[in-house]
């Protein structure tokens, strides 16, 4: 017992470490992000811009000390450290005011000349003012600095210059990348519309291809039936347009319940039972926890069908096709198994109906779908297995 504690407060940590470490990713990634949308706590934007400024200071140090050998290296970078962070903060603070001011979705619309301004010219006057405030931490009486060497004012100018222009092109490339992914991401989504409404029109097709058959079968049966078994006859015209009343609500509509699927199923069953007599029976078992669970239309149907076929009627005696539904495991597994003499694996394979039924399943729930064809001795079991969708 308490290794398992010990196992799942782990893992519990485990799971903590990768969500702390996930959001500093997406925080540091938003901090570099031309949208100003801060992911993650509002002060790590903050913690970002001392670490990114602390870097500049070491590599400003690193610079100078290359020059200058002789210089104490831990005055250098005292100096570079406190100038680097004023001028880090005072552009950082300038661009949270212009958030403020213009809000997300106009910065996001500006145009060229606006863009130029805003992102070339905050870090221009962020320099102006971070400078002389870290000359000023440092004891420097700036206005004699710039009184006595007015060379360091056109120094900052330039400097400011340099640091502005780098930082638009920068944001520039990631607006522009930006807009790009916006733009694949509105592709990606016509695309799928586009795939959805081929896929509608390919399963609507593939259900169209199950239907004719069997339909002109029963009517050619009820023709034949009419004089000498009128009652017959008429029992499997109110079947057939109680099956049809049903199919027609079902190509409506992308799923059916189980409930509905079975109603069908059992419309069907009972044409076949007319036609067959005593040859055919069946047994549809539903539990009634499960008679809301949404299934794609016409789906047991085909496996049916291909049971009665290859199965019963090729036999004198028939037999008998049972349909049973459970759920286990989060998935609902329908099994369809008759007694009859069975059928070859090449026909499980090539046969129009479950071909059709395993390109729709396919195409609807991918390897979440499984359809698996056996030997029951005697007769054949098919199983489908999908994944439980409550409606």
């Amino acid at each position: 017992m308490q290794a398992r504690q010990q196992a799942t407060e782990g893992a519990g940590e485990g799971r903590a470490a990768k969500a702390v470490a996930a959001t500093l990713r997406a925080s540091w990634r938003s901090w570099w992000s031309p949208s100003f949308r801060a992911v993650g706590p509002e002060w790590l934007q903050y913690v970002w811009t001392f670490v990114f400024n602390s870097g500049i200071a070491v590599v400003l140090t690193l610079i100078a000390w290359s020059f200058a050998r002789r210089a104490d290296a831990f005055e250098l970078f005292k100096w570079n450290f406190v100038i680097s962070q004023c001028i880090g903060f005072s552009i950082h603070l300038l661009f949270r005011f212009g958030l403020l001011l213009f809000g997300h979705a106009r910065i996001e619309a500006f145009g060229t000349v606006q863009r130029i301004l805003f992102f070339a010219g905050i870090p221009i006057v962020g320099v102006f003012i971070g400078y002389p405030v870290g000359m000023m931490l440092m004891g420097v009486d700036v206005a004699r600095l710039i009184e006595g060497a007015p060379r360091v004012v056109l120094s900052v100018l330039v400097l400011s210059i340099v640091m502005s222009t780098l930082w638009y092109r920068y944001m520039a490339n990631k607006a522009r990348l930006a807009e790009a992914e916006a733009e694949h991401e509105r592709i990606k989504a016509r695309a799928a519309t586009l795939e959805r409404q081929a896929l509608d029109a390919q399963l609507r097709t593939l259900q169209a291809q199950i239907e004719p058959h069997f339909l002109f079968n029963t009517l050619a049966n009820v023709a034949g039936l009419i004089d000498a078994q009128p009652a017959d006859a008429r029992r499997m015209l109110e079947r057939l347009i109680e099956l049809l009343r049903a199919s027609l609500a079902a190509s409506r509509s992308a799923t059916v319940t189980l409930g509905q699927e079975s109603a069908l199923l059992r419309a069907y069953l009972e044409i076949l039972a007319i036609r067959m007599g005593p040859r055919l029976r069946f047994e549809i078992d539903v539990p009634a926890e499960l008679q809301s669970q949404i299934v794609p239309p016409l789906l047991v149907q085909p496996l049916v069908e291909n049971a009665i076929k290859h199965g019963l009627e090729p036999t004198v005696a028939g037999g008998c096709v049972r349909v049973a539904v459970r759920a286990a495991d989060g998935a609902l597994r329908i099994e369809v198994a008759d007694d009859g003499r069975g059928f070859e694996a090449t026909t499980a394979t090539t046969g129009v109906g479950l071909t059709n039924l395993r390109e729709r399943l396919a195409a609807l729930y991918g390897e979440r779908a499984r359809l698996t064809i056996e030997d029951a001795q005697p007769g054949t079991r098919v199983r489908l297995t999908l994944p439980l969708q409550a409606a």
